[in-house]
């Protein structure tokens, strides 16, 4: 991945299976990805960037042609509903959100690699 998108062939690894999606939408995407996996760990964007800049992205998507699927439960089932229907979060609430909420209380340590 890192090589296609070095040589701009980044479209050569995307799976056709996912659909047709904007080409600014996808650069932008595989850069945020890309950027987030960066050995060192103060290069990486914080969580709130990257749902930022998640929610950026989103907004270039035209709206009619956006679906999410979305698990159920554990098991390989999933719904679809269109972004008509979510509720966003204003980007000057993200700084509050915290993991502090999970589901199961306890929050992962992951060690930097």
């Amino acid at each position: 991945v890192n090589e296609a998108y070095r040589s701009g062939m980044i479209f050569s690894v995307i799976d056709e299976k996912m659909g047709s999606y904007p080409s600014e939408c996808i650069e932008k995407f595989v850069a945020l990805a890309l950027h987030c996996c960066q050995k060192d760990t103060d290069a990486r964007p914080s969580m709130a960037e990257v749902v930022k800049e998640l929610d950026s992205i989103l907004r270039m998507m035209p709206e009619s042609d956006f679906s999410i699927a979305v698990s159920t439960d554990n098991t390989s089932d999933y719904s679809e509903f269109s972004m008509t229907s979510m509720t966003r979060i204003p980007s000057e609430s993200l700084e509050y959100i915290s993991g502090s909420d999970l589901a199961s209380g306890m929050i992962p340590t992951i060690a930097p690699r």
